[in-house]
């Protein structure tokens, strides 16, 4: 299966010199009700709120993962404004078998569980407030009950409806293993490489080369990349050049002639 990565251009660039791909935490993601959703049961004879246990999960989930968003669809116009630096930017292809996203045992959501529910109001009051033992457990090992399964999905993968035009599918990895703090320490360990952009961390998966199988080159790339770097008509097509491989399809988007949507042309036009 092939899922999409929306990005600007100089993020492209990484990716393609890198072969990573990178995880946030929830709290640096563009919406404020991340993991908000849990939906506690009020619990009147206990000291501890649903609101005080919320937060507390929260707090947890939002430090010890981290969360690659990717969408099934390349050709989404609002998507391209929004996330592709407004059709100047590129969406990478990413088979999510190849890359190993959707291997249940590396993954605390793999590619296959993670497809965002969008709806009106969020979840009802229905769900038991976990065990101190539950809580603290959040970042280790998880064993899978029920419980934690609707634990674990409504941290990650609820969102209110407004969002369903993105069609996402999220991709969660632990990370508390990684040597390095939230606020300190960038570096490399494992698959992984910690960068920091903009004062906030980016944790950089290492994928195979072969698990990128399509590029999407956004309408107005060329004019963009090419004026602000400097580059001859040439050379920024021996740049986008260098990213070929074998299986491997280029295209560039154009905006559609018989309705409001995108087009695509194969590489080069």
């Amino acid at each position: 299966m092939i899922l999409y990565k929306y990005m600007p251009f100089d993020a492209a660039l990484q990716v393609m010199k890198n072969r990573s791909i990178g995880f946030s935490c929830l709290e640096d993601l563009n919406d404020p009700f991340e993991c908000s959703a849990f939906g506690f049961e009020d619990q009147s004879h206990s000291s501890v709120t649903a609101s005080v246990v919320a937060n507390a999960c929260k707090n947890r989930f939002s430090r010890k993962y981290a969360v690659l968003s990717m969408t099934r669809q390349p050709l989404n116009a609002l998507m391209w404004s929004h996330y592709g630096d407004s059709h100047q930017g590129v969406v990478v292809g990413i088979d999510v078998d190849i890359a190993g996203l959707n291997d249940q045992h590396s993954n605390i959501i793999p590619s296959e569980f993670g497809e965002v529910i969008y709806c009106l109001t969020k979840p009802h009051k229905n769900l038991p407030v976990v065990s101190e033992e539950t809580l603290m457990s959040i970042g280790e090992d998880i064993e899978f009950d029920a419980n934690m399964f609707n634990l674990v999905k409504r941290a990650f993968l609820y969102k209110s409806l407004e969002w369903a035009y993105e069609e996402e599918v999220r991709i969660v990895k632990n990370i508390s293993p990684i040597p390095f703090s939230y606020y300190d320490g960038v570096g490399k360990h494992d698959k992984w490489t910690k960068i920091s952009i903009s004062g906030r961390p980016l944790y950089c998966f290492n994928i195979p080369d072969e698990s990128i199988k399509e590029i999407y080159l956004g309408s107005q790339v060329r004019r963009n990349v090419t004026r602000k770097n400097s580059l001859s008509q040439g050379e920024f097509n021996e740049l986008i050049e260098s990213w070929s491989a074998p299986e491997r399809k280029i295209s560039i988007c154009k905006a559609s002639l018989d309705t409001w949507g995108l087009a695509e042309d194969a590489w080069p036009k």
